[in-house]
């Protein structure tokens, strides 16, 4: 904890009254302090009309405020929790301000609790329609029979460690150890992650595809959104008449910025969630506003209204458009020419549209979800619609863990690490490592800072690669793809093949602290001196966030903590004297910088401490989901069943789903004579006969 934080509880502490409240006063400090939340939250709402009325709060297409809201774009399902969010703040410090009362009173007190739960959850969640469903909910609920709202959809991001803000409730970390501010996260990331093109270096062993698939599954896990204005529009943090706005954190930039000529970076918080289950007074949390599961989310939606949006009822396919293609999206989340044919894509995730390849896969599944229940329905013609939709739905979550855990997280981390926290798969029977205590969700430090290790992966361009494994055409700058799917769609999919024969086989870039490929000198920034920066955005986050900084994860992860900048471990001697000359006290270090900054460990692509947490999350991502694949039981598969989808892997999807064959059996690996190129049909696949008497 840091000395601006202590300070803060402390004083907290000896200002706890002597006797204790009765059970009525009690009762009448929580409804004012209820009440004055609920006062602010009408407030903050009438501002945001009033800034929307004036002009300040407005959407500019094309603008970068605009693309990053998009992508961060809070659904009409989680503005209840966030709500909540504000209430439970304002009601948390008046219960300090006024009535005395610490943080840890409050949560002890089961009277506050319960009058608390009344008033944000007045209803419990009903699992006993679940306890023996083959089928997951739609919306994560019910998954953890003790737990219903572990890994739902639309409740707060669990934490590893408590959050660090600087006043303990709300406050942004923003200040060090000593209390001077924190380095801007600009003047960090022109620091830290700006480099000349030529120093980003190549990935000889691993495919685009180590990026392309960590994209995907990442938004089949989280969705934190940001605040959103009146209207749906965008916030504005920057200018004259928007100092000290709550939804703002803006990022001063230097001076002598080499690109920018503003002094301002927009930066709007993510939406605020009381903690625990959503139902409790507490420090301020940040939404997930989906499952947590490896479920196939991002395919099929995460609630009951995308899902009908997205399903053909009649087959139990899901929605197609000409050329075999994803639908159009009514109110898609992209940004497309004049005068163009080109749709913006509907899929189960918003986020679709964000650039070629992650639409790519979700296409990919999509297709193959309609080709299992072609398949299914020859061995099962009796078969309802639903039922077939609902058994490829599950089949189609079980490829997605299955590839995850046997093919991606091997490529980023080391045998004895998959080894440590119990990621391998077995080649046999049934798993019984599903443990009802150990909460699935994901946490607030992988999404809002580790798991964005794949932005320094991103390349420089994409293009289509021809059938001869060589030709090379369209080459596009990657920022002229953000947002903008034609790649994938132009010429009725004609090209899709091509594209994914390019993620399939093209080098990734190596992990390094160089995000310079695409995502922070190219995609928000722009020739006018104006836009956003990625690696300053996720900076800001975790600091928005309240995430401890660096040296306390090292600790967390039982890793060597530095003492002074010299001493940092697995870090190199250049970057060590970057962080002195950045930061006062090497405990102060952002826990994103840190990380991303560390040596990747031999065999792997991230360092020490990103090895750690994400070991600990996909860990508990197998074994707190009472759906994973390989468990025993009518939530699982019987043991044939099993067996056959233990056979496929990643190629054998690609190949029956985009066209590309050959292609090689390891498709996170460069072809090589170890992994050579392989006709599709030659590639294990399911055998539905084991189907026959489900």
């Amino acid at each position: 904890m840091g000395k601006v934080q202590y300070c803060i509880w402390f004083s907290m502490l000896i200002t706890l009254e002597a006797d204790a409240m009765s059970r009525s006063e009690t009762d009448q400090a929580v409804k004012t302090s209820l009440l004055k939340g609920e006062k602010c939250l009408q407030q903050n709402k009438e501002e945001l009309r009033q800034f929307r009325m004036n002009g300040t709060d407005r959407n500019v297409p094309y603008s970068a405020k605009s693309k990053h809201f998009l992508f961060t774009y809070q659904k009409n399902e989680s503005v209840h929790v966030a709500d909540c969010g504000i209430v439970n703040i304002e009601a948390l410090k008046t219960l300090h301000n006024e009535f005395g009362l610490t943080y840890r009173d409050i949560q002890d007190n089961n009277q506050i609790q319960s009058k608390v739960r009344s008033h944000f959850c007045p209803t419990d969640t009903d699992c006993s329609s679940a306890r023996n469903s083959p089928y997951r909910s739609i919306d994560g609920r019910c998954n953890n029979l003790i737990h219903p709202l572990w890994g739902a959809a639309n409740t707060p991001q669990p934490r590893y460690s408590p959050a660090e803000y600087d006043d303990g409730i709300s406050t942004p970390r923003s200040r060090g150890k000593d209390g001077s501010p924190l380095p801007s996260p600009r003047q960090i990331s022109n620091k830290l992650f700006r480099a000349p093109r030529e120093c980003t270096e190549t990935d000889h062993a691993r495919t685009l595809m180590v990026m392309a698939w960590g994209q995907f599954i990442d938004h089949d896990l989280a969705h934190t959104p940001t605040m959103k204005g009146d209207g749906d529009v965008p916030i504005t943090c920057c200018g004259e008449n928007v100092q000290n706005r709550p939804q703002c954190f803006p990022i001063s930039i230097p001076s002598d910025d080499p690109h920018f000529n503003d002094t301002c970076m927009e930066f709007v918080r993510s939406a605020p969630s009381p903690p625990g289950d959503g139902c409790q007074l507490g420090p301020r949390e940040q939404i997930n506003q989906i499952t947590s599961f490896i479920d196939g989310g991002s395919v099929y939606g995460n609630s009951a209204k995308k899902m009908a949006e997205l399903k053909n009822k009649y087959t139990g396919q899901m929605r197609t458009s000409a050329g075999n293609l994803l639908p159009p999206a009514v109110n898609g989340t992209c940004e497309l020419p004049a005068n163009t044919t080109d749709f913006c894509q509907n899929a189960g995730d918003s986020r679709v549209n964000e650039v070629p390849f992650l639409g790519g896969n979700h296409l990919m599944f999509v297709r193959e979800h309609n080709r299992i229940v072609r398949e299914l329905r020859k061995v099962q013609p009796r078969w309802s619609s639903l039922k077939l939709y609902q058994e490829a739905r599950k089949i189609i979550g079980a490829l997605l863990q299955q590839v995850t855990y046997r093919e991606f997280l091997p490529s980023i981390l080391r045998k004895q690490d998959l080894e440590k926290h119990k990621l391998k798969l077995r080649n046999w029977g049934f798993s019984n490592s599903y443990n009802c205590s150990l909460n699935p969700g994901t946490k607030n430090v992988f999404n809002a800072a580790v798991f964005r290790f794949g932005h320094s992966l991103i390349p420089l361009d994409l293009a289509y690669l021809l059938y001869d494994f060589m030709s090379h055409l369209n080459s596009t700058p990657i920022e002229s793809t953000f947002m903008n799917p034609h790649l994938l769609i132009t010429k009725g999919g004609r090209r899709v093949s091509d594209l994914a024969r390019f993620i399939a086989t093209a080098n990734s870039m190596k992990l390094d602290n160089q995000l310079e490929g695409a995502v922070r000198n190219r995609l928000f920034e722009n020739e006018q001196g104006k836009g956003m920066d990625l690696g300053a955005l996720n900076l800001a986050r975790g600091r928005d966030h309240g995430l401890p900084p660096y040296n306390a994860w090292r600790k967390w992860c039982g890793l060597p903590v530095a003492t002074s900048f010299s001493n940092l471990p697995d870090i190199s001697d250049e970057k060590k004297a970057i962080f002195a000359d950045l930061y006062s006290n090497v405990d102060d270090i952002d826990v994103f910088a840190g990380g991303i900054a560390e040596t990747p460990l031999d065999g792997a692509a991230v360092g020490p401490l990103f090895s750690c947490i994400i070991g600990n999350q996909f860990r508990d991502l197998k074994d707190g989901d009472r759906y994973w694949y390989e468990n025993r039981g009518v939530e699982g598969f019987t043991l044939g069943q099993l067996q056959q989808i233990r056979r496929v892997k990643l190629a054998k999807i690609i190949c029956q789903n985009l066209g590309v064959d050959p292609i090689q059996r390891d498709v996170f690996h460069v072809p090589s004579p170890r992994n050579r190129w392989q006709r599709c049909r030659r590639l294990p696949g399911i055998n539905f006969y084991y189907w026959r008497w489900t």
